[in-house]
């Protein structure tokens, strides 16, 4: 699993400047690894190094060792499929199981695939723990273009949702030149030429064996997430229906009361998590997908246009067609 490599891997790249025994990275792997959290281990690992120093560009370093051939069987199950367009799928419908704290969407239209990084797991992450997840993920995806499609492959846009940092030039060694901060997304965009390429890896008989390994892993680590995070995991899956608490339900077995007191039990309700979902979903259906505000209410479940103004309101302090239009001055501010 992606989730047990990725604690080693960082601490093999932590820049010499931070001290190892101040961050006790050895005792963090060893006590959580033995107790079966590697993702604590992680997350503590994480919190230590930004605490140390705010500025790192750790995600940037660590991004580089990220060669999907080279990690786990999810990642041997993206880069043996027969082309980019099916392994972008098949991200977006498993990718929940790592635990990670993000959600990719994606998107096929216009004549490019986009995959956004959306956070609704937790109410408030903090902009050190967005850019790390943005950067390792987007570095991730793009060397793993390079390695089964293009080595020269270049996005035609990356945008981030954070303010540019003190190492933004070196962004382009890896993202190329379109690079954008303080956006309403984070946000990666790709020329359709690349989606049916046959990738160099793609293997059928491996591509089965690791998919199968994959949905075993699916349906095993589904008795052991959190149940909030499970749930928030289906309701994004199967959203529009699931925003619909018995539709839900039905997904998870279980009834409409046993939702709502596992979630109680939890310190959230129905109306809570969907409502982060709602927030976080609108802003891929107005900026990644360029949808009208119309659609944008109904795919997130809202009978009236005036019911989803006012949560859009209440959740981002300003209006729909404001937010979109600050978005798009800050990009051209930055073209500029």
């Amino acid at each position: 699993m992606l989730k047990d490599i990725y604690p080693r891997l960082l601490s093999e790249v932590i820049p010499d400047e931070l001290s190892l025994n101040s961050l006790d990275v050895k005792r963090l792997i060893s006590e959580h690894n033995a107790s079966g959290q590697s993702n604590a281990a992680y997350g503590q690992l994480l919190k230590s190094i930004y605490h140390s120093e705010p500025d790192s560009n750790i995600g940037l370093h660590f991004g580089n060792y990220l060669v999907p051939s080279k990690l786990c069987d999810f990642s041997r199950v993206l880069t043996t499929a027969p082309n980019l367009r099916t392994a972008f799928e098949l991200a977006e419908r498993t990718y929940y199981i790592q635990g990670a704290c993000y959600h990719p969407v994606v998107s096929f239209q216009n004549g490019k695939a986009s995959v956004a990084l959306i956070f609704p797991y937790k109410n408030n992450l903090s902009e050190s723990q967005r850019r790390f997840c943005a950067e390792t993920a987007f570095s991730f995806l793009i060397n793993g273009i390079r390695e089964s499609i293009s080595s020269d492959f270049k996005p035609l846009k990356v945008t981030f949702d954070y303010a540019s940092p003190d190492y933004a030039e070196e962004y382009k060694s890896t993202f190329g030149d379109a690079v954008f901060f303080e956006q309403a997304l984070n946000l990666i965009e790709i020329d359709e030429q690349y989606l049916y390429q046959t990738t160099i890896g793609h293997n059928s008989t491996m591509h089965n064996m690791y998919l199968n390994k994959h949905l075993d892993a699916v349906r095993s680590n589904d008795r052991h997430h959190n149940f909030e995070y499970k749930a928030i995991s289906y309701l994004l899956l199967h959203h529009p229906d699931t925003l619909n608490s018995k539709k839900l339900a039905s997904r998870l077995n279980i009834s409409v009361r046993g939702l709502q007191k596992r979630l109680s039990k939890t310190g959230q309700s129905f109306s809570g998590i969907s409502n982060q979902c709602r927030r976080e979903l609108a802003k891929t259906y107005l900026i990644q997908q360029q949808q009208s505000v119309d659609y944008t209410a109904e795919q997130l479940g809202f009978q009236t246009n005036s019911g989803f103004r006012r949560f859009f309101k209440t959740e981002f302090n300003t209006s729909p067609s404001d937010f979109i239009e600050k978005s798009l001055e800050h990009e051209l501010a930055e073209i500029a």
